[in-house]
């Protein structure tokens, strides 16, 4: 990751209070995840960053995460607040898809009323498998055009 795309990271106080989507940044899975939440994120609820950045290696860590395992995705709610807390696996799926507009709600909210066990059990099944049903990008995936100011690393 080049020093230029970190040095363009959102002001410190641009995050506060808001919620932090960190996805697999090499996942093109979760590429298509973070592409269709930003079409969907109308009200901008959310910042995104690679697990793979200095940036979620800093806030997950103090959470006791290693981002660098890419077991998970995360959200960091109220980032900064005193509300602050962090979602992990189903979870944070549905954190994001409900705080979505249109089908990704919808989605989000049929996931929802699923017992735990199973958004549990579809979650890790997709994770552990995303790379041979969905591939791998060549390198670490970030937006770099109009909507680099919603990502962080």
């Amino acid at each position: 990751m080049s020093e230029l795309a970190a040095s363009a990271n959102p002001a410190h106080d641009e995050l506060q209070g808001r919620a932090i989507f960190f996805y697999d940044g090499v996942c093109a899975y979760c590429k298509g995840i973070v592409e269709a939440c930003l079409a969907s994120d109308s009200e901008g609820h959310f910042y995104y960053s690679p697990l793979q950045s200095a940036f979620a290696q800093r806030v997950l860590g103090e959470y006791g995460i290693d981002s660098t395992r890419l077991l998970s995705m995360y959200v960091v709610s109220d980032y900064g607040g005193s509300h602050e807390a962090v979602h992990r696996a189903a979870p944070a799926s549905n954190f994001v898809l409900l705080r979505l507009s249109g089908e990704l709600r919808s989605v989000g909210e049929t996931n929802a009323a699923k017992p735990r066990q199973q958004q549990d059990a579809e979650y890790k099944d997709t994770a552990d498998n995303r790379y041979e049903r969905y591939g791998v990008l060549d390198e670490l995936w970030f937006a770099d055009d109009h909507r680099r100011g919603r990502f962080v690393l």
